[in-house]
């Protein structure tokens, strides 16, 4: 069904005209990945999205009865993707649901059971629902799995993965990321998670794609430590050096002093855990002993790269936190108790030299500004710490407008951003209030803020992913410059080369991926289509308009569980009532659900209320689908009369008790529906008669039926 409109604009039933640019590794991509499960490989703003949308739109229009499930990491990621599928198909508010950790469990169950055909949400939500079998994926035509270089290991796309194979009918599994990673059995583990049947990989030298590229100048700035951190590094290196040695001397790392890399003490430490565990009770204190060793060897490694990398702010900081943690952490305790740990503190101390880069950042910022002052910029940084620091120190250049951009976790002295505020901050920069942000491992991932035309990386990183996940927040609508500043013979430098190094491997990897993918077998044949009808895209053309003409009637996630939780009270006072009517007998779920039909309800609200009602102890079930008020199930256990109201008066009320005696009724000792304090409202109702100063009263503990 795909097609182009002369060559401009992509064409198909489900999409809206003049909406997708005919690219055609865009229409080739999609359509493989609508015949197999497919891992898309492209670089960032070529259109992964624009590909998912189109194959989804070919799982709706093909399978009437389908439904299409696209998850990403995050919930900025989620209401990105929503918003695109949004802007780019025939879509009505009731087609779609977005679900994410605030969403409560119950207004999920009813996004899953009601009529949404896509549904936009987080992995851990749809996780979560599997294992509470709040969710079934045997509907689903198509799931897509988004920055899906995480499935491996526990991550949530493993497992969702493998359910989803297990239960749909037909599985059809997309993966999309910019970064698969470069290493190959990492590579093939991702492929084999999510049952991989073909990539598709495109780089910026595929001649269908060159067209499409937008330029990105990448730039390497240099700078020498200054003298007063030359000095602090030979303190923690000499300090390094004697945990190091002592390490080699006890045969637990068997290489030359010059060649021991972190990496090296990772690996020392997991095989002495190792040991810890296997060990009897005499050995135990030695193995121990050097698991604190190489704690502390890792601590020093940690302060280095903080140094070089970062600066003395970050590392005074930390330096702080280890004392800080040091009745906590037995490492922490003995490096502070070392006497040429105070020598380091000192030199740390009685230094306010800034990191050349930070010097040079702000200059660049300054220039960039000058040369454009229009100009949207990122800064990536490691550390929150040192997001702080330079947002301190940009903001006494002239023109810069800077904030940082964190995640949500909150730290020792350290708030983080919700959700809410980091998305306010990219308006805000997106807007013109501010022209910088300064942002953590946060921003790395997927978020498109087209207006960025320079990205600063404060420090290099060894993550070939996390590398192009950077890069790839500019040139997204235009050319874009990233600059990536580096310490010579430094932390830096070494990671500089490992981020080059891992790319090109990840490169030749994503080339040749496909000689090593394994077939996957369905257990049945693929369906036959069963497209929808002209007069059916013409009606939902009809409804899907208003969203088109006015995007705020879609509800956001807030309004629209704040309008599902109203539904459900209301439902539940409703029904409550009619159960009570239907007496002891009960109604089972089809007559019930007859009776709510006039009232307005649909199927998934009145699920939805019976389930609140069961948990909170007012309605029983009877079996299968056969629901009771649970008043009326024990009136046999109960003393019951019958009650009619005769009048009311302001706070009391005469009724009539089993149409012999009157008797006095105030508001403070009735448990029962308002609704049936009215004239001649008769019900019978579980309670107690005693006299009070010579006249009748009853004491009504529950209504168990309503009499007609």
């Amino acid at each position: 069904m795909l097609e182009a409109y002369g060559s401009k604009y992509l064409g198909h039933p489900l999409i809206w005209p003049e909406t997708v640019e005919f690219r055609l590794y865009q229409k080739r991509i999609a359509e493989a990945a609508s015949e197999r499960n497919t891992l898309v490989i492209l670089p960032t703003a070529l259109g992964k999205t624009v590909i998912s949308a189109i194959v989804a739109a070919n799982v709706l229009y093909n399978y009437r009865d389908s439904k299409v499930l696209v998850m990403a990491p995050t919930r900025p990621l989620v209401s990105q993707h929503r918003n695109s599928f949004l802007r780019l198909l025939k879509l009505r508010e009731k087609d779609i649901g977005l679900l994410t950790g605030k969403t409560p469990p119950e207004h999920r169950r009813l996004v899953w059971e009601g009529e949404a055909r896509i549904v936009f949400s987080t992995p851990q939500v749809v996780r979560n629902d599997l294992m509470e079998n709040r969710l079934s994926l045997e509907k689903y035509g198509l799931v897509v799995f988004d920055e899906c270089h995480r499935a491996v290991k526990e991550y949530a796309y493993t497992e969702i993965a493998q359910l989803y194979v297990f239960q749909a009918r037909y599985p059809l599994i997309l993966g999309m990321t910019a970064s698969p990673g470069s290493n190959l059995e990492r590579v093939l583990e991702v492929c084999r998670n999510l049952y991989i049947e073909g990539v598709e990989y495109r780089s910026e030298e595929d001649p269908d794609v060159k067209p499409y590229i937008q330029s990105i100048e990448v730039e390497w700035k240099r700078v020498n430590l200054p003298k007063e951190y030359l000095d602090c590094r030979s303190q923690i290196r000499a300090m390094l050096d004697n945990r190091i040695k002592w390490l080699c001397n006890k045969g637990i790392i068997k290489r030359r002093l010059e060649y021991v890399s972190r990496k090296s003490l990772i690996e020392a430490g997991n095989e002495l855990r190792f040991m810890l565990e296997e060990s009897i009770e005499e050995e135990r204190g030695k193995i121990f002993t050097a698991i604190v060793n190489q704690s502390i060897a890792l601590t020093l490694f940690h302060m280095q790269e903080l140094l070089e990398t970062q600066g003395l702010h970050t590392l005074r900081a930390f330096l702080n936190k280890v004392e800080l943690e040091k009745r906590e952490k037995r490492s922490h305790a003995i490096l502070v108790s070392d006497p040429e740990y105070w020598k380091l503190k000192t030199l740390v101390e009685n230094s306010s030299t800034e990191h050349p880069k930070a010097e040079l950042l702000k200059q660049l910022v300054k220039e960039q500004l000058e040369e454009k002052p229009s100009s949207r910029m990122l800064v990536f940084t490691q550390y929150r710490d040192t997001a702080s620091h330079l947002v301190e120190e940009l903001d006494v250049v002239s023109g810069v407008k800077a904030d940082r951009f964190v995640g949500q976790a909150s730290r020792l002295m350290d708030k983080g951003l919700t959700q809410e505020e980091q998305a306010e901050r990219i308006r805000m920069l997106e807007g013109g209030e501010l022209n910088v942000l300064v942002a953590t491992s946060i921003a790395e991932e997927g978020l498109d803020i087209p207006a960025v035309d320079h990205v600063i990386f404060y420090e290099p990183i060894p993550s070939e992913i996390r590398y192009i996940q950077r890069r790839g927040r500019t040139g997204r609508k235009a050319p874009g410059k990233v600059t990536i500043l580096a310490a010579n013979e430094s932390f830096d430098m070494i990671y500089l080369y490992a981020s080059r190094r891992k790319t090109e491997i990840m490169r030749k990897i994503a080339e040749n991926i496909n000689l090593s993918l394994q077939p996957f077998v369905r257990k049945s044949l693929k369906p036959a289509p069963n497209p929808l009808t002209q007069i059916e895209i013409k009606m939902l053309e009809e409804e899907a308009r208003q969203i088109q003409a006015e995007p705020e009637v879609v509800k956001a996630e807030v309004e629209t569980i704040k309008e599902f939780n109203n539904r459900v009270e209301r439902t539940s006072r409703i029904l409550y009532m009619k159960l009570l009517e239907r007496g002891g007998s009960g109604a089972d779920m089809e007559q019930i659900a007859a009776d709510m039909e006039y009232e307005g309800v649909s199927l998934q609200v009145l699920k939805a209320a019976i389930r609140k009602m069961v948990k909170d102890g007012l309605v029983m079930e009877l079996g299968q689908s056969r629901y009771v008020a649970a008043s009326a199930a024990k009136a046999s256990r109960q003393k019951v009369y019958e009650v009619t109201v005769e009048k009311i008066y302001p706070n009391i009320a005469v009724v009539l008790v089993n149409d012999k005696w009157r008797a006095r009724l105030t508001p403070e000792e009735y448990n029962g529906p308002k609704a049936l304090i009215k004239k001649n409202s008769r019900f019978k109702a579980d309670a107690d008669l005693y006299r009070m100063r010579g006249t009748l009263c009853i004491r009504i503990n529950e209504v168990v039926e309503v009499v007609d």
